[in-house]
């Protein structure tokens, strides 16, 4: 029996890497009073994408962009950021391998009732879990 990859252990690789490239806290549950700028990851569903040799799963995530009031530049500066920072790929423990890594683009910008910009930008994760045999 293969064992699939735990969402924490998922969480963990995204902030280690967006942490590094960013220079930017990244949450997986925003503190009270937290300041921004920071990012906030959320995994938002898991589906089966196994493929004839491979046992995989595709998990959607979403990341969010806290940034400063006022104007939009820094929220698109720190989205720009993040972009850059998941071209590297996220490092899974073994025996768990990254098949593909995509963005699935922006989701949306707003203002929140802080007055912080917010963005969600959408990502894909297929990983694998082990092979298939016959």
């Amino acid at each position: 029996m293969y064992k699939q990859l735990g969402l924490v252990d998922l969480v963990h690789a995204i902030q280690q890497i967006v942490e590094t490239n960013t220079g930017l806290r990244c949450y997986d549950a925003i503190p009270l009073n937290a300041s921004a700028p920071f990012y906030y990851v959320a995994v938002t569903g898991k589906r089966p994408g196994h493929s004839k040799t491979q046992w995989r799963d595709i998990y959607t995530v979403n990341m969010h962009v806290i940034a400063d009031g006022g104007s939009s530049v820094p929220v698109y500066e720190y989205i720009q950021q993040l972009e850059e920072s998941l071209t590297d790929d996220i490092q899974l423990p073994e025996p768990y391998e990254l098949i593909m890594q995509t963005e699935t683009g922006i989701n949306q910008i707003m203002e929140d009732p802080t007055g912080e910009k917010h963005a969600i930008i959408g990502y894909e994760f297929m990983i694998s879990y082990g092979l298939r045999c016959k």
